[in-house]
C-alpha cells in the first residue's frame, strides 16, 4: 500500500479524524432494499426505509459489500465474482443479501447527498483513534519505543504513525508504524513491523501475523495486552531473522541454482543485468554465499529508483524469501499465477 505524506501533526490528524466520524449517522437497513448502479458502473445508490444513499465504489466497498454475498473470500476473489455478475445480477444480489439482515448503514452528508461510510453489524464497537494512541503510546514506552512525529495517510484516509524503535546490536533492526482504524465496519487498528538490515539500510518484507497485529472492533478487547504481545512476537521475529542470516551466509553460492533463478526471473533484461552487476558487489563484501544474493536484491528494491515500483517491491520480496528458505528451494519451486493471470516472480 502507497502511503503519503501529511503536513499534520498525527494528534490533529486524529482530532479531525474524530471530528468527521461525529457527523456519521447510523440507521439499519430496512426489511426491503435496492440496489441500483448508475450508467458508469462507478457508484450505486441503496434504497431502504423510504431514504436513498449513494455509495462510491472502490476495493474497500467491494470487498465489504462482496462478502455479504460471498463470505469469507478474499478481496482478489471479491473483485473477480464482483466484476462476473456486474452487469447481470450483481444489484439483484446485494439487495437481497442486504435486505432484512442485522446491517447498519453508516453515512454522512455532504449537500443533499446521503454518502455511505461503510456497513456494519449491530455488534460493532466504535473506536476513538485518540483514546487508543494514549493506551498505546504508553504501553509503547515500557519497551523504548517512541513516535517520530511523522504523520502518513493510506489511499483510505486512514491516518498512520511512524515510532523509533531502538537497536538491540543485531544486524537487523526494526521498523515499526501505526495504522489507526476507522470506524467504517471495514478498517482495523493495525501494528505494521518491517526489518530493516542495519549495515546498509536494505528493507526485508514487512511481516506481520494477522492474529496478533490486527485489532478488530470487538468487545472486551484489552489494548495493552494486544500491544504487548505484538511487541513480544517483533521481538522474537528479530532472533529469528539473526538466525536466518547465519545460515545463509553459510550457504555457498550453487552457480547452476542461480544460472536458473535468473532464467526464471519475469523481469526485464536490463533489471537482471543489475542483479549480476550487484552481485559481484556484494560477493566481494559478503562472499559468495545466499546472504549476498539476497542482499543484492533486496538493495536493487530499496535503492535503485530507476526499477518501477511494482519490482521494486518485488525484488524486496525475492530477497527476503531467500533469506528464508535455501536457494535451491527456491529455483525448484513450480510457478505461481497471480489473480491477473500473469506469472508472479518466476515463471
Amino acid at each position: 500500500m502507497r502511503l503519503r505524506n501529511s503536513d499534520l501533526p498525527v494528534e490533529q490528524s486524529l482530532n479531525e479524524l474524530a471530528a468527521f466520524e461525529s457527523s456519521v449517522h447510523i440507521i439499519p437497513v430496512g426489511k426491503s432494499v435496492t440496489v441500483q448502479f448508475t450508467s458508469l458502473s462507478n457508484s450505486f445508490t441503496l434504497s431502504t426505509n423510504g431514504f436513498e444513499f449513494v455509495a462510491r465504489i472502490d476495493s474497500k466497498l467491494i470487498h465489504q459489500f462482496g462478502s455479504r454475498i460471498w463470505t469469507g473470500l478474499s478481496l482478489a476473489r471479491t473483485e473477480a465474482l464482483w466484476k462476473k455478475h456486474l452487469h447481470t445480477d450483481l444489484a439483484s444480489l446485494l439487495s437481497k443479501s442486504l435486505s432484512n439482515s442485522d446491517t447498519l448503514i453508516r453515512y454522512f452528508e455532504r449537500g443533499c447527498t446521503r454518502h455511505i461510510y461503510g456497513i456494519t453489524s449491530s455488534g460493532f464497537v466504535q473506536m476513538d483513534q485518540r483514546i487508543f494512541r494514549y493506551t498505546l503510546s504508553a504501553e509503547l514506552k515500557k519497551h523504548g519505543i517512541s513516535s517520530c512525529n511523522t504523520t502518513l495517510l493510506t489511499p483510505f484516509g486512514e491516518v498512520v504513525e511512524n515510532f523509533s524503535v531502538p537497536d538491540e546490536n543485531t544486524q537487523i533492526g526494526l521498523k515499526f508504524k501505526v495504522i489507526y482504524g476507522l470506524n467504517n465496519g471495514y478498517s482495523s487498528y493495525r501494528l505494521h513491523w518491517g526489518r530493516v538490515v542495519l549495515i546498509c539500510s536494505n528493507g526485508l518484507t514487512a511481516f506481520r501475523k494477522l492474529g496478533r497485529d490486527r485489532l478488530l472492533h470487538k468487545k472486551g478487547v484489552d489494548i495493552r495486552d494486544f500491544v504487548s504481545d505484538s511487541v513480544a512476537g517483533a521481538y522474537h521475529h528479530l532472533s529469528v531473522v539473526e538466525k536466518q542470516i547465519t545460515e545463509a551466509r553459510n550457504r555457498t553460492i550453487n552457480y547452476t541454482a542461480l544460472d536458473q533463478l535468473l532464467t526464471r526471473l519475469v523481469f526485464a533484461q536490463a533489471t537482471k543485468d543489475r542483479i549480476s552487476a550487484r552481485l559481484d558487489h556484494e560477493f566481494n563484501d559478503t562472499g559468495r554465499n545466499e546472504w549476498s544474493l539476497s542482499q543484492s536484491l533486496t538493495f536493487l528494491g530499496q535503492h535503485e529508483k530507476a526499477i518501477p515500483f511494482r519490482t521494486q517491491d518485488d525484488l524486496t520480496r525475492l530477497g527476503s524469501i531467500l533469506l528464508e528458505r535455501p536457494l535451491e528451494q527456491v529455483v525448484s519451486a513450480p510457478a505461481t499465477v497471480t489473480p491477473g493471470g500473469f506469472y508472479d516472480i518466476l515463471r
